[in-house]
């Protein structure tokens, strides 16, 4: 498997989860229902089941839909990747130690800071500004950053 067919399957595998919670969840309410007693006697006219899978897969639907957004944003650029696969990264968790935040990448697994910069594109380059003198200035400049004077 490809980093990017594991960068997929990582990004979508939690809505198949939900979407399969669901259907177990309306299997189980149409299995109580049939049981003989309270609960089945009172639930045989019940929507339960068909509620539950509704539920199941509207949060199935939406966390797809969710995934796609950010796999587009990373198509164009917005989202930073992988340095090392070019793969979207993950969100950002707590090292361990008080070591900063990091980001798994979906693709290779590796870990990468947050504070470094992973896409030189999201940031432009800033042009360095050059202090200029001051005609006015009755200080005698520093000579160096240990000495002055």
């Amino acid at each position: 498997m490809s980093y990017a067919g594991r960068m997929y399957f990582r990004l979508y595998l939690p809505s198949l989860l939900v979407l399969g919670c669901g259907l177990g969840a309306a299997a189980s309410a149409k299995a109580a229902q049939e049981l003989p007693g309270d609960f089945g006697g009172l639930a045989t006219y019940s929507n339960l089941p068909a509620y539950l899978f509704f539920v199941g897969l509207v949060l199935a639907v939406t966390i797809g839909v969710a995934q796609t957004f950010r796999v587009k944003l990373w198509e164009r650029g917005r989202i930073p990747g992988c340095y090392v696969c070019g793969c979207l990264l993950g969100a950002a968790q707590v090292g361990r130690r008080g070591l900063g935040l990091y980001r798994k990448c979906l693709g290779c697994g590796k870990a990468h800071g947050v504070n470094h910069r992973l896409s030189p594109a999201a940031v432009a380059p800033v042009p360095v500004r050059v202090a200029a003198t001051d005609p006015a200035q009755t200080v005698a400049p520093i000579r160096s950053a240990r000495w002055s004077r």
